[in-house]
């Protein structure tokens, strides 16, 4: 296990005491929740569990699974819902329940995207793994990551409403993980808008000061 206390950025505005962060050494479900943090100016412990250790832990985790937001003491799980709370708590949510409504149907399209590449990415047969990514190649990302895009141009450069969101946060954090799940290392160029999206986010001060310090992660 590896753990790092990051200390906020631009003067302690903590809202929260005691906050840890767990998951593996990666970014992927985890890393806008960690940008989100910085970017509220919360201290936080980066906890990062090596894959040979997590069978010890995964009984100690909510659901046995990760990531896991911890808050004095209580557990958090599901990346999603977690980066919903940490919105609402740093002003990027919606400002009302429409709005609230057009993040959460962005987000549920790209994690549409992202389940589709963990059934390829864990799938352990070789042929059926080749088959689900030649499937999904020609009939599936194409038209959904279109829809993406087009979406972020509507919305001035955002996932939704026009403005930045939790929901940024949360895609741009997944954005290097897209390029290794649909196998797509090109991914940046064949989608313009989101990886404008994921540099801006990284653009913001106190996320890209605590960027410029975080352990590295592929993805």
């Amino acid at each position: 296990m590896t753990q790092f206390r990051v200390t906020a950025v631009g003067g302690n505005i903590s809202i929260m005491h005691n906050v840890k962060v767990y998951y593996f050494p990666a970014k992927a479900k985890a890393e806008g929740l960690r940008m989100m943090l910085a970017y509220g100016g919360q201290e936080f412990e980066d906890i990062r569990i090596p894959k040979d250790e997590w069978p010890q832990w995964k009984p100690k985790m909510k659901f046995g699974q990760m990531p896991v937001l911890e808050i004095d003491g209580e557990q958090f799980a599901q990346s999603v819902a977690a980066a919903r709370y940490l919105g609402r708590e740093f002003g990027l949510s919606g400002s009302n329940a429409n709005e609230d409504f057009n993040i959460d149907c962005i987000v549920d399209h790209c994690t549409d995207i992202f389940i589709r590449g963990a059934t390829v990415t864990y799938e352990t047969d070789p042929e059926a793994k080749k088959k689900k990514q030649e499937l999904f190649a020609k009939e599936h990302y194409p038209g959904m990551l279109a829809k993406l895009e087009e979406t972020i141009a509507e919305n001035d450069g955002y996932l939704a409403n026009g403005k930045l969101s939790w929901g940024d946060f949360y895609i741009a954090g997944m954005f290097d993980c897209m390029k290794m799940m649909l196998q797509m290392p090109d991914l940046g160029d064949k989608c313009p808008n989101l990886k404008a999206l994921h540099e801006r986010v990284l653009a913001l001060p106190k996320v890209k000061a605590w960027a410029a310090n975080a352990p590295h992660a592929d993805y």
